[in-house]
């Protein structure tokens, strides 16, 4: 990838996509997609078509509510703070109570963390309703993986880093702008505090997929996480992802990077379950002929 040229290329799609009488909100996190997506809009479209807003809740790292201010303070633009601590809980509690069944638990890790992103996509609804057009900031290794919510941060009207692998996103940033410490910092939705992508994943290879549910981990699970995870880099994850995509088999991508076989075999398998159960088409209709 040459970054000027890719720069070009996406800003250009921005500025197509969004028109002139309209502004574009961004929700940002703090994190590095959230950021470089910040600065693509600015750069394309000037500041004063730009909204940033971000969501606080109950156990986010302080460092990220830092990050997202820097980036306002440095873009010129008013960053809206949501404040929803502990909403999460009044949502699943009362899906708890009223599903029934045992779908949903309050007294969980999962449950609740992940109706964090469900109240971001609220937010977003929100503000699309009064006009504004979304910017979404996933990029592709999430897509592929399948780390997102499909009703949730897989919403927006353009999504400008979508086709571009996080290890091409860092090579954007470090070029437009985003600070060091942004750059280097792990991927984490910022569920709870030390809460990374790279742990999320690794028990995601060990479970062959998304977990949908929450379940119990043994020690000798627990273990072979820890094991792994130091593998799981963004330059790993992501060699592994493209030659996924470019219809090499686990056996031929193990053997090419050297990378034990089941990381290879449960990212294969992760990617495979995310196509169903998480970039599956939306919205889909029948046409009339």
């Amino acid at each position: 990838m040459e970054v000027s040229a890719e720069i070009a290329k996406i800003e250009k799609f921005i500025k197509n996509y969004v028109e002139e009488d309209e502004i574009v909100v961004i929700p940002v996190s703090g994190g590095l997609d959230s950021d470089v997506t910040a600065r693509l809009c600015c750069r394309a479209l000037g500041r004063e078509r730009i909204k940033l807003f971000i969501v606080l809740q109950s156990d986010m790292e302080k460092k990220f509510h830092k990050q997202a201010l820097e980036l306002a303070e440095e873009l010129g633009v008013y960053l809206a703070e949501i404040h929803l601590e502990n909403i999460n809980r009044v949502l699943i509690g009362a899906l708890e109570e009223g599903e029934a069944k045992g779908l949903f638990r309050l007294n969980t890790l999962l449950d609740p963390a992940k109706a964090k992103c469900s109240l971001r996509s609220a937010v977003i609804s929100c503000y699309q309703d009064k006009g504004f057009i979304i910017a979404g900031t996933t990029n592709k290794t999430e897509k592929m993986l399948g780390f997102l919510l499909t009703f949730g941060d897989n919403l927006a009207n353009f999504k400008p880093l979508a086709h571009l692998y996080r290890t091409q996103v860092v090579e954007i940033g470090k070029k437009i702008g985003t600070a060091q410490d942004v750059i280097e910092q792990e991927a984490s939705s910022g569920f709870w505090e030390g809460q990374t992508d790279t742990e999320d994943l690794a028990y995601w290879i060990l479970n062959k997929g998304p977990i949908l549910t929450p379940r119990e981990f043994t020690n000798s699970e627990i273990e072979y996480v820890k094991e792994i995870m130091p593998v799981l880099t963004s330059e790993n994850v992501d060699d592994i992802l493209s030659l996924y995509e470019a219809g090499k088999t686990e056996k031929e991508v193990t053997e090419e990077l050297d990378i034990n076989k089941d990381i290879v075999e449960g990212i294969f398998s992760i990617v495979k379950k995310a196509l169903k159960y998480k970039t599956r088409k939306i919205m889909v209709e029948l046409e009339e002929k």
